[in-house]
């Protein structure tokens, strides 16, 4: 995935490109989740006050086990907002440890063992959960549960294999980030340079996502064959422009709309891979190459 970088990335840089990343992307109107223009399960100004103390856990993971840094990042964030976004803590996490330590996500990934689970586990029944889930019930806490008693030579890595067909984080755990890295990335990338606004890049690349995967949340909660029907509706507003035309914007308001009736539609799964992705931009171009493009909306309200 990501190539060594020399030197190593400092820890100013990782808290930075992740306070950026995180108020970003829960700031943007992606369809069917909370926004800074409309609360999903979670308030707004909850998701944002999660951001400094996660970054500053990410910013000290070299110095930490992995388990331990997303455990941290939730722990300060429950004290400081009442709610904490274990996933997203989970996905930068391995993100920070390789920027900070010259390495690579998959040797990282590759470290993870026994001592990993319990400092996991205990983050996600700790959090807050995400659109009203329950972090108990989730496929991964089961998983995690599974192998915490399975003996020292299981692995985080392991539980998160056994997990990958039923979780989203779970899978990029087990195949290297690859929907952030070959999917979430790209499309971010290319949309900054033309997109009126950082949201609008970050909810096209949301879109992008979606459109190819389909949602594991949404098939949990609703089922295989709703979450491909959500996929289906994300191609459409794609097809009709996306956020670069004024015909994709009334498709993406109507699109929130549809998935908003139904709460068990709600793409939750779909948001993390692309604040990795904004996570990734920000460590090798700098904070700036997604906040450089804030400016006042001129009309991307969605008519809020």
């Amino acid at each position: 995935m990501q190539e060594p970088s020399t030197p190593p990335v400092s820890e100013e840089r990782v808290s930075d490109g992740a306070i950026t990343a995180l108020t970003l992307a829960y700031s943007a109107p992606m369809p069917g989740l909370g926004s800074r223009y409309v609360d999903g399960s979670v308030a707004h100004e909850a998701r944002l006050l999660t951001a400094m103390p996660t970054a500053q856990a990410l910013a000290a993971s070299a110095r930490h086990t992995l388990g331990q840094t997303v455990l941290d990042a939730v722990l300060s964030s429950v004290r400081l907002a009442g709610y904490a976004d274990a996933r997203a803590a989970a996905y930068l996490a391995p993100l920070a440890s390789a920027a900070l330590t010259s390495s690579t996500s998959g040797l990282v990934l590759t470290t993870l063992g026994h001592h990993d689970i319990q400092p996991f586990l205990r983050a996600f029944e700790a959090g807050a959960g995400v659109a009203g889930d329950s972090p108990s019930d989730s496929s991964l806490s089961v998983s995690l549960r599974v192998a915490l008693g399975s003996g020292t030579d299981t692995t985080l890595r392991d539980a998160m294999r056994f997990a990958a067909s039923r979780d989203a984080l779970a899978r990029e755990y087990a195949r290297d980030y690859e929907v952030t890295d070959q999917l979430a990335r790209p499309a971010l990338l290319a949309t900054l340079g033309r997109a009126e606004s950082s949201r609008a890049a970050l909810v096209q690349a949301y879109l992008e996502v979606l459109a190819e995967v389909p949602d594991l949340d949404v098939a949990r909660r609703a089922g295989t064959r709703e979450a491909e029907e959500v996929s289906r509706m994300a191609r459409g507003v794609l097809k009709a422009g996306g956020v670069r035309s004024r015909r994709g914007l009334q498709a993406l308001i109507n699109l929130d709309g549809i998935l908003r009736e139904d709460p068990r539609l709600a793409p939750s799964a779909t948001e993390h891979p692309v604040m990795a992705a904004a996570f990734l931009v920000s460590l090798e171009y700098g904070a700036s190459a997604l906040n450089h493009r804030l400016r006042p909306a001129t009309g991307y309200d969605r008519g809020r």
